[in-house]
């Protein structure tokens, strides 16, 4: 009975003192939610470590603290909260505070590792505009490193990632950027101010006065790419506002370049657009790669522009990629017959073009017969090489069998020591009837074009050619012959006209201009309908915005695209079906 009685009372006094700690945590709950933070502060602590409501008494004391900024006292209750109930349900509210104590001690790299521990997506939204300002003058050097062990917090990969957008943009530089897109919005990312993006046009306008017509008209291929450019500049309402277009009479003067840099002129350019002449680009170079600004040439395809320095670029291919990618569409397309021919014009850049060819389809297993340098006054030598024949004679069974063939010609000739004698004999090309594949031209000069086109025209096979569509130009060349022959034609001086856009340009053009409309019209409102393209998606990014499209969308169907490259890799191929010039698939 004694024991009983003992047990009752050990239970009563529970009972009692369970009530006066619920009491207890009633009235601490009551002074945190009236925000009575300094009482809180000041009250006794009345529960055991054991108690249930011991982990919520050190919270609100914790919190309580940190209001009255006594950051010491309230990392110390949270600190207790882990380290006594390491699996408390509301664990990620404390390190919610602990990263608001930290960021309060400028201790970005404590509160980046607290941060992690939250698994709460709300409670780590709430943070993330509380971190940015520590990031925003964080070093390259730091952010990398915060990256590298943080690299799902969003505050630190859009950081990070704005900084690596600012630098030269390689394959993995893009990944990277492409994997932050994954956690981090695009608006964020790609953050825009109210200032526009300024283009500066570099060309040679060479302009002498009103009264210079005779030059002016002489210079009406720089007039027209400038001409076309701000014709597709005011034709983009939409877009073009947050643009603005610098234009500089560059002459080809490397002293008027170096005044402009001098003077600060191009320091708050986003993009340059020319020079055209060798010396001017070398200064503009320099500048670009001292200030990471992307220069982009419109009608050179030199390599030698792009090949030392990452931030010039090329609007056209490059004499490189046209010869890989027209190798590399022979290797596809040619596979069944691999025996070649190339001639080429003798000068730099066709026979560079050659060169690359022949290597290429040589590298993939392809027989190159030759590769012939050719000048313009022996041109001949391509028609003569190509359809010269010889006399194949026939003896009397040969000819009583081939006598048969309706199809086949067979002709008599004389004998030259003894005129009467007489034999029979058909003619054979010197290159016999379906052993090559193909012919490759490295020209688009107009009497290649006509001698190539000629020899086939001879031929009774079906040997592939392959130009450039400046061949359509000539009016040496029948408009039969590109429709009866196989001839595949590079584009990179092309643009299609089966489409509405063009139509509506070649309108304009020749109620304004009164006469044909001109290839550099058409480029420089294709270059700038790329440039808008990437502005309107990417903003004052245009390096990762020509990096990261697969193919730019452009109004004439050129659709050019960089990725890892300084220089565009679209080059398009075309022939002429049913009297119409078509891209080929």
């Amino acid at each position: 009975m004694r024991f009983f009685n003992v047990l009752v009372f050990l239970l009563l006094n529970y009972s009692l003192f369970s009530q006066s700690n619920y009491s207890d945590f009633i009235e601490l709950k009551r002074l945190f939610s009236e925000d009575k933070f300094l009482s809180i502060s000041n009250l006794k602590n009345s529960f055991d470590k054991k108690n249930e409501f011991y982990s919520y008494s050190l919270f609100y004391r914790g919190v309580s603290e940190y209001k009255l900024k006594n950051f010491k006292k309230s990392k110390d209750y949270f600190e207790e909260i882990i380290n006594i109930f390491p699996n408390w349900s509301q664990l990620d509210e404390v390190y919610f505070w602990l990263v608001k104590i930290d960021l309060n001690n400028n201790n970005l790299e404590n509160a980046l590792q607290n941060f992690s521990f939250i698994k709460t997506s709300e409670i780590r939204n709430n943070l993330y505009p509380e971190i940015d300002p520590l990031l925003e003058n964080t070093t390259s050097t730091k952010l990398f490193t915060y990256y590298k062990e943080f690299d799902s917090n969003v505050s630190v990969a859009k950081y990070y990632g704005r900084y690596l957008l600012k630098e030269y943009l390689d394959s993995d530089v893009i990944d990277e950027i492409n994997k932050i897109l994954k956690i981090v919005k695009k608006e964020d990312l790609f953050v825009t101010d109210n200032s526009k993006y300024k283009i500066a046009v570099l060309l040679p306008f060479m302009f002498d006065g009103l009264e210079n017509n005779l030059f002016i008209k002489n210079n009406d291929f720089i007039m027209d790419l400038y001409s076309g450019i701000k014709y597709g500049f005011e034709n983009n309402d939409s877009i073009n506002s947050s643009l603005e277009i610098i234009s500089y009479d560059t002459g080809r003067d490397p002293n008027i370049i170096r005044k402009l840099i001098d003077e600060g002129s191009l320091d708050n350019i986003d993009l340059i657009v020319g020079p055209l002449y060798s010396k001017p680009i070398e200064l503009i170079k320099q500048f670009c790669l001292e200030n990471k600004t992307i220069m982009m040439n419109p009608l050179s395809s030199n390599n030698k522009i792009i090949s030392d320095n990452n931030y010039s670029f090329l609007y056209k291919p490059s004499i490189e990629t046209i010869a890989k990618k027209t190798a590399k569409y022979s290797i596809q397309n040619f596979d069944d017959n691999k025996n070649a021919i190339i001639f080429y014009e003798n000068n730099y850049q066709d026979s560079l073009v050659a060169q690359i060819y022949n290597d290429e389809l040589i590298s993939n297993e392809f027989n190159v017969i030759y590769s012939q340098a050719v000048s313009i006054e022996d041109s001949r030598l391509i028609l003569d090489s190509l359809a010269s024949t010889y006399e194949f004679i026939l003896s009397d069974s040969l000819f009583d069998t081939l006598s048969n063939i309706s199809d086949l010609i067979i002709k008599e000739g004389r004998g030259i020591d003894k005129l009467d004698t007489t034999y029979k004999y058909i003619e054979k090309f010197f290159i016999e009837e379906d052993s090559i594949g193909h012919v490759f031209i490295s020209s688009k000069n107009s009497l290649f074009a006509s001698n190539a086109i000629s020899a086939l025209d001879i031929r009774t096979d079906t040997i592939s050619l392959i130009g450039y569509t400046d061949w359509l130009n000539y009016n040496v060349i029948s408009v039969d012959q590109f429709q009866n022959l196989d001839i595949r034609m590079i584009g990179i001086n092309y643009f299609e006209i089966e489409n509405e856009s063009y139509n509506e340009i070649n309108e304009f053009f020749i109620s304004n201009y009164r006469r044909k409309i001109s290839f550099n019209f058409l480029l420089g409102y294709d270059l700038i309908n790329m440039i808008l393209k990437i502005n309107s998606s990417y903003g004052k990014y245009f390096q990762f915005g020509l990096r990261n499209e697969s193919l730019i969308q452009t109004n004439l169907l050129s659709n050019p695209y960089y990725l890892d490259y300084n220089d565009n890799q679209n080059v398009k191929f075309y022939n002429v079906e049913d009297f119409k010039i078509l891209p080929i698939n």
